[in-house]
């Protein structure tokens, strides 16, 4: 046996906080998560919604799963008649959907519950998954929750190279450091299962879960307060939820650039989906109109003003 090292350079440190999801599988990434989860029950065909990011979709076909699309309304209910006991795999959309999710399980046991958008929500269906570099400044990492495991043990993951972009954004900011978020995004579609490495546990005993919490649901309401007039969501939202970004469906085009211009970054969920969904699906409207705007705990009241005076000012 090696013995571990002693004394020289100091290392990043952690606090030590405990792992937030205790039965956690602690994966390398979300995408490789439900690949453990498709494995270990052995899937091969399983219902999954035209709105999600196509990576899930690779993830999928590389365990030879068949996919049956779906499509969502606006209160992102599964549209269609879905068999009962077929696999369903749902998105927790933006964190606010829990009462979709137990009206599902009423219906359906095999439901496998897309949590990347819902760090903080509790385990349910058939089984879950996470990827909480979504919440966090984290370089990679994904938690899977079912009652199976898979025997065989998994190579443990390295992450170092993927930290460039949270290094490099303190000092010279967000859009100097973008292609080198890209170019390390780009990197984990291409990693096997392995065991979440040593690094991102390391940092994910540094987050306040707690303070995390409670700035995301601060910054929910105060835009929802502010923005539900405009909004073509009928958002109702569970008072335990704590959300990844308040969804904004508006049709004004040039909106999107005008808040970027602004320096408030809004991303696209999701690019590539134009080459799955149907023109006259939902799921293609909340594609091309719906505008994720970021509520984490960075911010305050201060910086979600900013962001409902930005829109406002927008003619």
């Amino acid at each position: 046996m090696v013995s571990k090292e002693i004394g020289g350079f100091f290392s990043l440190e952690s606090y030590g906080e405990k792992q937030y999801h205790k039965n956690g599988i602690l994966l390398n990434s979300a995408r490789n998560a439900l690949r453990y989860i498709i494995q270990v029950y052995s899937i091969k065909e399983i219902y999954a919604p035209y709105y999600t990011c196509p990576v899930i979709f690779t993830a999928i076909r590389k365990e030879k799963c068949k996919i049956i699309f779906y499509d969502i309304d606006k209160n992102f209910t599964p549209i269609g008649n879905i068999p009962e006991k077929p696999f369903i795999l749902y998105n927790n959309y933006f964190g606010i959907c829990s009462g979709n999710i137990r009206r599902l399980l009423k219906k359906h046991k095999k439901i496998i519950i897309d949590n990347a958008q819902s760090f903080f929500s509790p385990a349910s269906g058939l089984a879950c998954f996470y990827s909480p570099r979504k919440f966090f400044g984290l370089p990679d990492g994904g938690i899977a929750i079912t009652n199976k495991k898979i025997k065989r043990t998994f190579e443990k993951s390295i992450s170092y190279k993927r930290m460039s972009h949270l290094l490099m954004r303190p000092d010279i900011g967000a859009e100097a450091a973008y292609n080198e978020f890209k170019k390390n995004d780009s990197e984990i579609d291409e990693l096997h299962i392995q065991e979440m490495s040593i690094l991102t546990k390391l940092l994910m005993g540094n987050i306040n879960y707690k303070t995390t919490k409670i700035k995301r649901c601060n910054n929910f309401q105060y835009l929802h307060a502010n923005l539900k007039e405009m909004n073509e969501l009928p958002i109702r939202i569970n008072k335990k939820a704590v959300p990844m970004a308040y969804p904004l469906l508006i049709k004004k085009p040039g909106l999107k650039e005008y808040l970027i211009g602004n320096k408030i970054y809004i991303p696209k969920y999701w690019d590539g989906l134009e080459k799955v969904i149907p023109t006259d699906a939902f799921s293609n409207y909340l594609t091309n109109n719906l505008l994720p705007l970021p509520i984490d705990q960075r911010y305050g009241e201060k910086e979600m003003k900013r962001i409902v005076d930005v829109i406002n000012a927008y003619n």
